[in-house]
């Protein structure tokens, strides 16, 4: 694995900026797979992929509570379970191992992170002490896992990491914030994710550093917010920056400190970035001039192709990809209108 040199604890952004991003260019879409939902449900959302093409999320009949699912790689579809005593669960991430995490409601004990084992077998979390909520956002191939929960009150929530033997950290906020949370794990244990302070007027895009340090990461130029979605193993993390006009920015934060804001469809003023493999190629979304969003991929080279959409279908969104390319999100449906989890490769 690279090693990359760690921010130290800062008050402020990252100071050095790239924009040596390409110009959008048109490259042929991926062919798309419609996953479809469970048996009897009608609604699907696929939010994580691992290396063999397995993927994860949620699916629903209509009216109904989510239930945490898993495509594997030949496309199959099945339930995981949730909690006994619970109704709903979503699963938002999974390893290499086939261990995949995310939440499930708990009936009186509120909702609690989860980790489902590679049998298929649900795990209970928990949360920080005195906690009724926890959720899990990623996982890394050492089956260490992070979320977040809530701290004494509903509206304060702290990013956790819960390690491989169940025990669980809270990892605290920076200073100047009063909420965290972290969405995501390399396998060298660095964690990204965002704070926001007391009146949610300011989120910042957030790393844990493996030694202990926290390092703000800033926003792209000219933004405001910004949020961390994901890391890859060479440490560069992708998310999105807003600006006070509330248009989202795909963003990259490369391991020598400089951020790029990755480049939209022709005419677009909308975007996000939600997921990195090995290779630095980054998924996401992002509108074009009087369309709605579609999912993309920005290509190593910083270009940006339009991933397509189901026949007749509507906005899409790309949430994860593997090595080999193969990406897993959502699209909404033509014969229905509802969303369908798919997979393009």
């Amino acid at each position: 694995m690279t090693m990359r040199r760690h921010l130290a604890m800062v008050s402020g952004a990252v100071v050095a900026l790239s924009f040596g991003i390409a110009a959008p260019a048109v490259a042929e879409p991926a062919q798309i797979t419609d996953l479809g939902p469970l048996p009897g449900a009608v609604e699907a959302v696929a939010t994580g992929i691992n290396d063999s093409g397995v993927a994860v999320g949620w699916s629903a009949k209509s009216g109904g509570p989510t239930r945490a699912v898993r495509w594997n790689g030949d496309g199959t579809v099945a339930a995981l379970p949730g909690l006994p005593t619970g109704t709903s669960s979503n699963a938002s991430a999974i390893n290499n191992s086939g261990v995949a995490v995310g939440q499930s409601d708990a009936g009186d004990a509120g909702t609690h992170a989860v980790r489902w084992n590679a049998d298929g077998t649900v795990v209970d979390l928990g949360s920080l002490p005195g906690s009724t909520y926890s959720d899990a956002n990623g996982v890394n191939n050492s089956g260490v896992v992070v979320g977040s929960a809530y701290v004494g009150t509903e509206f304060v929530k702290h990013a956790v990491r819960w390690n491989s033997d169940g025990t669980s950290t809270d990892l605290g906020v920076p200073a100047g914030y009063e909420s965290s949370v972290a969405n995501a794990i390399g396998d060298d244990g660095t964690i990204v994710g965002e704070a926001v302070d007391h009146d949610y007027n300011h989120w910042h895009a957030i790393r844990w550093n493996t030694d202990g340090t926290v390092s703000d990461l800033g926003t792209a130029p000219g933004a405001v917010w910004s949020w961390a979605r994901a890391i890859n193993a060479d440490g560069t993390i992708v998310g999105n920056s807003q600006t006070a006009a509330r248009k989202n920015q795909a963003t990259r934060w490369n391991p020598d400190g400089t951020v790029a804001v990755l480049p939209t469809l022709s005419g677009g003023d909308n975007s996000g970035a939600n997921g990195i493999n090995h290779s630095g190629v980054v998924v996401g979304f992002s509108n074009a001039a009087g369309a709605p969003s579609h999912a993309v991929r920005w290509n190593v080279d910083g270009t940006v192709t339009d991933l397509g959409v189901l026949p007749g279908g509507g906005d899409t969104d790309a949430e994860g990809i593997a090595p080999d390319g193969t990406i897993a999100g959502s699209s909404h449906a033509a014969v229905d209108g509802r969303l369908h989890a798919v997979r393009w490769g």
